[in-house]
C-alpha cells in the first residue's frame, strides 16, 4: 500500500461537546493534506450522529456557519464494521459502495465519541489504516483519572484528586474529600477537554454547583488540587515508539484558569483553533524541568501504546516542581504550531502521520489473528465439557 499520495478519509464533528472545535481542526488538517498532494474525502458527523460525505465546500470554514446546511449538503454515508466493505453511500435503493477508494482514515475528533477510542474500535474492525492512537491509547488518554493513576505508577508527579461518580458518592463523602484536597480546587469532567465544564471552586459552598455543571458532561468528575502554579508547559510527541518530541510552549491565560476563550477565541473572535492561543515558544523553563517533561511525556505516551501524535500538558508550581496534567491524543490543531517550530510545517506533519498510520497497519497485518482448532467438532458428542 506504500505510495507517495493517498486517498484520505477525514472523519470529524461527532456527538460531543467539542464538536465545533473538531471542525476547526479538521479544516486545518484537510487543507494541509491538499497542500501535501493527497486526495481528501471529508466525512462530517453531525451532532445527531449521522455521517455526511462532502465536497470541496466542506473545506471552507464559512460553510459551517449553518450546520444543518452542511448536513443537507452531504451524501449520507456509513462505514460498516466489515473488512471486505469500506465506505457505503445512501442512494435511492439503499446503501451502495462509494466509488472513491479509501487508503487511510484520519480521525479528527476532540473528546467523547471520537478521541476516546470509540471510532478507533470501529476502524480496527474495518481493518483500514488510520492515523493516531488505537482503542487503548484513546480510552486511557481520554479519562483524566485513569491517566493520572497511570502517570503515578510511572513515577510522574500529579496533583491530588478525588474521583466522584454520579449516584455513587454521597454529599458527605464528597465534602470530606474536598476538604482533604483543600480550597481552592478544580472540578472537571473526567472525559472532556477544551476546558469545557471546568470550574475553579474557592469555597465549599460553591462545590455543589460546580459538580452539577460537570455532571452535565460526564458521569465521572474529578475534584483536583489547584496547584499554586507558575506556568503551564505543553509538549507534543510523535511516532509509533520510538518517539520524537517537539519544542515546548507556555500558554498564556487571561486569568487563573486557561479557558475555552483563551484557547479558541483569542484572535479577535476569529478562531484558528489552538493556533489562536497566546503562547511563549519555547517555554522559559530550566534544562532539568525540560528533561522531566520530555521523560514523563515519553513514559506516559508509551504506556498507553500511543501512536501518531499527542500533546502532553504539564504544570510547574512556584517552587519549580513539574506536575503532569493531562494528555490529548488528538490535540487541537494537531499542535502544528509546536511542530512547525521543530522543522515540521503542517503539510509535512500530516504527511508523516499518514506514513505512521500505514506503518502501524503493516505491523498489525503480520500478527496471528486466528487460531485453528477442532474444538467445535466435539460439540454434541459428549466430548465438550465447557471447562476453561
Amino acid at each position: 500500500m506504500h505510495k507517495n499520495k493517498y486517498n484520505v478519509l477525514v472523519l470529524y464533528g461527532g456527538v460531543a461537546p467539542e464538536h465545533e472545535v473538531s471542525i476547526i481542526t479538521a479544516i486545518q488538517v484537510m487543507n494541509a493534506l491538499l497542500e501535501a498532494g493527497h486526495q481528501v474525502l471529508p466525512v462530517y458527523i453531525s451532532k445527531q450522529g449521522t455521517w455526511h460525505k462532502g465536497d470541496n465546500r466542506f473545506l471552507d470554514p464559512y460553510f459551517y456557519k449553518d450546520l444543518q446546511k452542511v448536513s443537507n449538503s452531504g451524501v449520507v454515508t456509513i462505514l460498516p464494521a466489515n473488512k471486505d466493505i469500506h465506505l457505503l453511500k445512501k442512494g435511492f435503493l439503499g446503501f451502495g459502495a462509494e466509488e472513491s477508494g479509501v487508503d487511510v482514515v484520519f480521525p479528527v475528533f476532540h473528546g467523547q465519541n471520537g478521541e476516546d477510542g470509540t471510532i478507533q474500535g470501529l476502524l480496527e474492525l474495518t481493518n483500514i489504516p488510520y492515523v493516531g492512537s488505537g482503542v487503548l491509547g484513546g480510552a486511557a488518554g481520554m479519562d483524566k483519572f485513569v491517566t493520572k493513576r497511570l502517570a503515578e505508577s510511572l513515577g510522574v508527579r500529579v496533583a491530588k484528586d478525588f474521583l466522584v461518580t454520579k449516584d455513587v458518592n454521597n454529599e458527605k463523602e464528597i465534602h470530606l474529600e474536598a476538604r482533604k484536597i483543600g480550597f481552592p480546587l478544580y472540578v472537571k469532567p473526567a472525559n472532556l477537554g477544551s476546558s469545557i465544564g471546568v470550574t475553579r471552586v474557592e469555597k465549599l459552598s460553591d462545590l455543589d454547583n460546580a459538580l452539577e455543571v460537570a455532571f452535565c458532561y460526564d458521569n465521572r468528575v474529578l475534584l483536583e488540587e489547584a496547584i499554586d502554579f507558575d506556568k503551564e508547559v505543553n509538549i507534543s510527541i510523535m511516532g509509533n515508539n520510538p518517539y520524537t518530541l517537539s519544542i515546548t510552549e507556555q500558554p498564556v491565560a487571561s486569568g487563573k484558569t486557561l479557558s475555552f476563550n483563551d484557547k479558541y477565541l483569542s484572535d479577535s473572535g476569529k478562531s484558528k483553533g489552538m493556533a489562536s492561543l497566546k503562547r511563549l515558544i519555547p517555554a522559559p523553563i530550566s534544562a532539568s524541568q525540560l528533561k522531566t517533561i520530555q521523560d514523563s511525556a515519553t513514559k506516559i505516551f508509551g504506556a498507553i501504546n500511543g501512536k501518531g501524535l499527542a500533546r502532553v500538558d504539564f504544570m510547574i508550581d512556584k517552587k519549580g516542581v513539574v506536575f503532569f496534567n493531562e494528555i490529548n491524543t488528538i490535540p487541537g490543531s494537531l499542535a502544528f504550531f509546536l511542530w512547525e517550530k521543530s522543522g515540521f510545517p503542517f503539510s509535512k506533519l500530516v504527511d508523516h502521520l499518514l506514513e505512521l498510520a500505514i506503518q502501524s497497519w503493516d505491523q498489525k497485518q503480520q500478527k496471528v489473528s486466528t487460531f485453528e482448532s477442532n474444538i467445535l467438532e466435539k460439540v454434541g458428542t459428549g466430548g465438550l465439557k465447557g471447562k476453561a
